[in-house]
């Protein structure tokens, strides 16, 4: 039912569109001949008698006539754009029927763009009286647009308030055409008022569209933003040079006429590519060459004619054509360093300091300078590297304890264009995953390369912030391995020295009681007792080489370890241990890792070498040097990633020392442990 419910409403919009559309085109043809007749009338000059900047001046008609053109040829021309500027305003505005979300909003942007687009004159309802209902339904429509921009690119109006500014909008907007003479008929203010509300209206637009892309919109609501705020910019860039460049020369009127209408179509598709979100993040190049393109374009003009004037009074003629030639050979000259210099400018504006990577060098040693806590290190660090070069995602993924997890990342998740390792002495920690700036837009060789070098900054980072999370595990670990052990050691002392312990009271006080009644009762209990008592000794000795073998402190460390061995002197394997025969005082820590090692070592060697030989040996310089090697068949895979394995590295890395084992390729296994001492 709800379906059903949905396409119905899908289908009236659509069909209200097209009742619309079919209203307006019909209006368009019916305004043809007003256009005709518009741009077929010659005036004075354009603030004489012109009622439209398209329309010629006398003195334009004549350039037009010199260059072979006639006043047809010009008709014609704005004719054709007209009817191009009409037909993607219509394209666009049915393709929006298309999209199933935000039915409302997408039928009211539809609205507006036919609108916009049939362009209807001004004189219309003069000649065609019948249709000024539906004219001024259109108008109204189209002169919505501050609506329009108002609730872009979501159909909701940011901040909540500026809904007032929109119906203060519509409400002057019908009374000028619905209620003339009235109250709320602009027309009827006095200028300055209106001047002001107009003025106090935009001015709320800007701020509406401003709040919205620094404090309410997030990364992908940017970039729609972006697409129609440029076109907006260009509109009124078109609309300037339409006004003021386009009425110095019949020539200047055809590129500005172009440049005018090619702006206005952008408006539609520009809001098109931001309500379907399609191709969003392109909008960063079109605004770098834009901004390029544009500035080198402009000052080209402006120091041509700045110098052909100033050249041409020094040479008291008004066309010299070596005043002409002495500006273009200083503009050939000039092209190449002043783009480069544009270039570099418009970079920073849209790359960053991409092309400066000793400033982001120095954000960096900024931020670990200033920073007191490791947790907020790496997100600074991301965030720098992201806003420096304007990449809208940046995160780093760290492999902490065999899984790899983000760490630390900045902007919208998007598609990762680039993974970069994060390496620290050859060894891989983890990478930097950055997203492109645009689909369109890979990195280049000097974004990879000031990434790469970024990279390795943020590899020693990285190191350092896994070494102090190694740190705070081996901590925790060492807090929770000794909360264990004492709790191993409540357990056995209460519930078995304990109860012994009360027993025994209990059997002494029952024997002084009957000793001299019962003389051999009495007896039995002491032989018990002593029993007892025995059993306790043996419980208390295996406490006490529970939490130290007690051979080290009877033999020292070389006799416990040969003690070890003796144990298979009747087997197949030959031990030699070899080590100096007196050792210093070694801490104690050290001698029950090196013993540990040692026993995990000799297990694994009898269970699965198949070895004839195994020596062990110890020395000393300024750290214990410690080497097993067998010669059998070598570890296999299995193993080497086994328990035992896995608990020597551990015992030796706790130290502060470091462990390693590998099988040569004659045969056998060397394991090496160093440790400090």
């Amino acid at each position: 039912m709800r379906v059903r419910i949905y396409d119905s409403k899908l289908w009236v919009s659509r069909l209200i569109w097209l009742v619309m559309a079919l209203l307006t085109l019909y209006l368009f043809f019916l305004d043809f001949p007003i256009r005709l007749d518009s741009y077929q009338t010659v005036c004075d000059s354009p603030n004489n008698g012109c009622l439209e900047t398209s329309q010629l001046t006398v003195k334009e008609v004549i350039q037009l006539e010199e260059m072979g053109l006639s006043l047809k040829a010009y008709t014609g021309f704005k004719i054709a754009l007209d009817l191009i500027e009409a037909l993607v305003f219509y394209v666009i505005s049915g393709l929006l029927l298309f999209r199933k979300e935000s039915m409302v909003f997408n039928l009211y942007v539809a609205m507006v763009f036919i609108s916009l687009g049939a362009g209807i004159s001004f004189s219309f309802p003069e000649q065609f009286p019948e249709w000024t209902f539906f004219y001024h339904i259109i108008s109204i429509f189209g002169g919505t647009y501050l609506v329009l921009f108002l609730v872009l690119p979501d159909g909701k109006f940011v901040p909540s308030w500026s809904l007032l500014a929109a119906l203060l909008w519509i409400v002057v907007g019908a009374g000028t055409v619905y209620l003339p003479g009235s109250f709320i008929d602009l027309e009827t203010w006095p200028i300055w008022t209106s001047i002001v509300t107009w003025v106090t209206l935009h001015l709320i637009l800007v701020f509406s569209q401003t709040y919205r892309y620094v404090k309410k919109s997030d990364q992908i609501q940017r970039q729609q933003m972006k697409w129609y705020l440029y076109s907006i910019a260009m509109y009124f860039i078109a609309l300037l040079s339409l006004n003021f460049i386009g009425q110095l020369g019949v020539t200047l009127k055809f590129a500005t006429e172009l440049f005018y209408t090619a702006s206005s179509i952008l408006i539609p598709i520009s809001i098109g590519f931001a309500i379907f979100k399609y191709k969003l993040w392109d909008i960063n190049i079109v605004i770098h060459r834009t901004i390029l393109y544009g500035a080198l374009s402009l000052f080209v003009i402006l120091f041509y004619v700045l110098m052909v004037g100033l050249l041409s009074r020094f040479f008291q003629s008004e066309d010299n054509l070596l005043a002409s030639i002495i500006t273009a050979g200083i503009i050939a000259v000039c092209f190449q360093p002043l783009k480069e210099r544009l270039q570099s400018i418009v970079n920073r504006l849209i790359f960053g300091d991409r092309d400066n990577p000793y400033k982001i060098l120095n954000q960096l040693n900024s931020i670990l300078e200033v920073s007191r806590s490791t947790d907020h290190v790496l997100p600074l660090v991301v965030k720098t590297l992201s806003q420096a070069l304007k990449i809208p995602y940046a995160a780093v993924q760290l492999n902490e304890r065999g899984s790899d997890q983000i760490v630390a990342s900045f902007g919208e998740a998007r598609e990762v264009g680039v993974e970069i390792p994060l390496l620290y002495q050859g060894q891989q920690l983890g990478t930097l995953l950055l997203s492109h700036r645009s689909s369109a837009e890979p990195f280049s060789q000097a974004d990879l390369k000031v990434l790469h070098d970024m990279a390795r900054q943020v590899g020693i980072v990285a190191h350092s912030i896994l070494l102090y999370k190694d740190l705070q595990w081996s901590r925790e670990k060492l807090v929770n391995a000794r909360e264990e052990e004492r709790r191993r050691l409540r357990r056995d002392l209460h519930d078995g020295l304990g109860p012994s312990l009360a027993s025994l009271a209990i059997k002494i006080d029952v024997a002084q009681t009957i000793m001299n009644k019962e003389p051999f009762k009495s007896q039995k209990l002491l032989i018990e007792m002593d029993s007892q008592i025995k059993q306790l000794i043996q419980d208390i000795r295996r406490l006490v080489y529970s939490l130290r073998p007690s051979t080290l402190d009877e033999l020292g460390l070389l006799s416990a370890i040969r003690e070890l061995t003796s144990h298979y002197k009747m087997g197949p394997i030959h031990f030699i241990v070899k080590g100096p025969e007196s050792f210093p005082p070694l801490p104690a820590a050290v001698e029950v890792a090196v013993y540990r090692i040692v026993q995990e070592a000799i297990t694994n060697v009898v269970r699965h070498s198949g070895a004839k030989k195994c020596i062990i040996d110890i020395t000393l310089n300024e750290k214990l040097l410690l080497s097993v090697i067998d010669d059998g068949l070598g570890l296999s895979h299995s193993l080497l990633f086994g328990i035992g394995i896995k608990s020597m590295k551990e015992r030796a890395e706790e130290l502060g020392g470091s462990f390693s084992v590998y099988s040569p390729t004659a045969g056998g296994t060397e394991i090496l442990a160093e440790l400090p001492i």
